[in-house]
């Protein structure tokens, strides 16, 4: 295998370093801005989901109109584009129905993006809550009647049982065609380091659990964020941390994994460890390209120029035989430190985001050049929107779509767009 670990290399745009504009940048959009209390969520997070009819849906962390004494319990939100232009919004459910941040069976806390099956029903991890009180898998179904309200269903709820999973990150789940969902939690299993767990429907409607990997710190240990399958059904992923040892981080500096199934068993192959100077904690999903690389990002390191805990980079993994790892990392930390991973557009052009304490930034990582697209946190007041890591960016019909955690007119995160 053969993997190559792309720094954003500098560019001459010294507003990289500013909270603002650059001369020359695509233009931004915001879509909408949340935190109009008490109804709307805030802090939005886990990347976004388009239908056919190019509505969006997505998450916020909190918000909404249960738990507004502890700044509420989280949303699921649709936005919906308007005829004359401009986007409204409509909240599909609010998490912890009890309003009790303590006690909230259908969970609280959503941190992960969502999914959508064939029939248009919306599936997610919440982080917190549920009868196990570590978090659960629900499911949004649309409702029957036109103007009627979402259902939702816990298919799931983790615990801290060594059996169970705890914890669901920010990755989002993945479904294979027979309806069976996969994903990570970031505790639990037999070492209570993480798992990969499947999720399959029974024929009375239940679903049955079944834990595929348990991490126990030398293979890795804190899946974040969810797996990716390859057209063969192996699944891919990232730990935050772990490993063998060799590396500069104190509890292993993280590693990419596949996981093959024979026979109803599933093997876990590291495909390559993080030592800190290459990069360290690839809190990132993995995305594959039409010729099977894997690609992702890493928080932190880079080169002798960069140590931890600065710069952080892009990863390609290349799957093969007699091929040596090769590994480039340019250095310098004007570009900030990239968390959510890479979307592949045409002619393997990455598109991404990186957050910096001046805003954060939309970027173009094509043939080991950077093009810088948006700088966020533009004046006054971040209205623009501030801290792109609210999941991976989405590549639609020839613009980027994602939301920020904080800026926009509350202050509370926004969706944008951005034309590239």
């Amino acid at each position: 295998m053969k993997i190559v670990v792309l720094r954003f290399l500098l560019t001459s745009i010294a507003s990289v370093l500013f909270c603002g504009s650059s001369l020359g940048q695509a233009a931004e959009a915001v879509l909408h801005s949340f935190g109009a209390y008490p109804t709307d969520g805030t802090y939005p997070e886990g990347g976004l989901l388009f239908d056919a009819a190019g509505n969006i849906y997505g998450i916020t962390n909190a918000g909404g109109e249960n738990c507004l004494d502890n700044f509420g319990c989280g949303t699921a939100y649709e936005l919906s584009p308007m005829p004359s232009g401009g986007w409204t919004e409509t909240i599909l459910y609010n998490f912890c129905s009890t309003g009790n941040p303590s006690s909230c069976p259908d969970g609280a806390y959503p941190s992960a993006g969502l999914i959508m099956d064939a029939k248009g029903n919306l599936y997610g991890t919440a982080s917190g809550g549920g009868t196990g009180g570590e978090g659960t898998i629900f499911r949004l179904s649309p409702p029957s009647v036109q103007g009627g309200s979402w259902t939702q269903t816990v298919l799931w709820s983790f615990s801290e049982n060594p059996e169970n999973g705890a914890g669901p990150g920010y990755g989002k789940l993945n479904m294979d065609s027979a309806g069976n969902i996969y994903g990570t939690t970031a505790g639990g299993g037999s070492k209570r380091l993480g798992t990969v767990f499947e999720l399959s429907p029974q024929s009375d409607g239940t679903y049955s659990f079944s834990i595929l990997h348990s991490f126990s710190g030398s293979d890795g240990y804190g899946p974040l964020y969810g797996v990716t399958f390859d057209s063969a059904g192996n699944l891919y992923g990232t730990t935050a941390q772990g490993g063998e040892g060799k590396s500069i981080c104190y509890f292993g500096c993280g590693l990419i994994y596949k996981l093959s199934e024979s026979d109803g068993t599933w093997t876990e192959t590291i495909l390559f460890e993080f030592d800190g100077i290459i990069g360290a904690y690839p809190i990132s999903p993995i995305s594959i390209d039409k010729f099977g690389n894997l690609y992702g990002t890493v928080e932190e390191g880079g080169s002798a120029d960069c140590l931890l805990p600065t710069c952080g980079g892009v990863f390609k993994l290349v799957l093969g035989t007699n091929q040596k790892n090769v590994f480039y990392f340019a250095g310098g930390s004007n570009d900030g430190n990239p968390q959510n991973g890479v979307v592949v557009g045409e002619a393997n052009a990455l598109y991404g985001t990186a957050g910096l304490s001046s805003g954060g930034e939309v970027y173009r990582l094509q043939d080991s050049h950077e093009t810088i697209l948006y700088n966020f946190c533009s004046l006054p007041n971040c209205a623009d929107g501030a801290m792109p890591s609210a999941g991976n960016i989405v590549l639609r019909e020839g613009a980027l779509y994602g939301a920020t955690v904080v800026g926009g007119t509350n202050g509370l995160g926004v969706v944008y767009s951005v034309t590239k």
